[in-house]
């Protein structure tokens, strides 16, 4: 017989971010920002629950507490739309971990919707602030303006993401094709 010992007292919130940063960081890898900002969306969440005298017992979390913390982020802490949708996107990551790890019986997110943002697109360049810039990087003399030039000429004309560039290594650059795998 398989017996859950987490069947036998009750998991505190704080327990539970624990486990689930650690599954973040080595078993989803995700990026240390990304972890990062999922803590501290918890940590919201549990500073919420505490200071309105709510439990912090993992099995007494309702969807009606999680309401309640998205009211208050919108009309006492004044947060923006896009950041409640990643709260409300980290505490339906939580919850679903919790049920598959057997910490709770059911899902609390569930129901919980949201809200619609406004979805802005980035802001480019225009062709002569680019060549504008270019023409800046091609008179500059400094220690690295050649490194400089070629990562704005890099990030310009491909999809490449800074955070790409800035993790290069050199066996992912191949100077006699002229190629850079990513």
């Amino acid at each position: 017989m398989i017996i859950n010992w987490r069947c036998f007292f009750h998991v505190l919130f704080r327990q539970a971010v624990d486990e689930f940063v650690l599954y973040l960081q080595i078993e989803k890898n995700y990026s240390l920002n990304t972890v990062d900002g999922y803590a501290y969306d918890l940590r919201c969440f549990e500073n919420f629950l505490i200071q309105h005298g709510y439990s912090v017992q993992l099995h007494d979390i309702t969807k009606t507490h999680v309401r309640r913390f998205i009211q208050h982020q919108i009309t006492k802490e004044n947060v923006k739309p896009r950041t409640i949708y990643r709260r409300i996107s980290c505490l339906k990551s939580f919850s679903k971990y919790c049920v598959k790890e057997n910490l709770i019986n059911s899902d609390f997110m569930i129901g919980i919707d949201t809200p619609k943002t406004d979805s802005k697109l980035p802001t480019y360049m225009s062709l002569s602030e680019l060549r504008k810039l270019f023409h800046f990087l091609e008179q500059d003399n400094s220690r690295m303006a050649m490194r400089n030039h070629l990562l704005f000429k890099l990030l310009a004309t491909t999809d490449i993401r800074r955070s790409e560039i800035v993790e290069l290594t050199w066996e992912q650059i191949d100077l006699s094709n002229n190629t850079i795998r990513i």
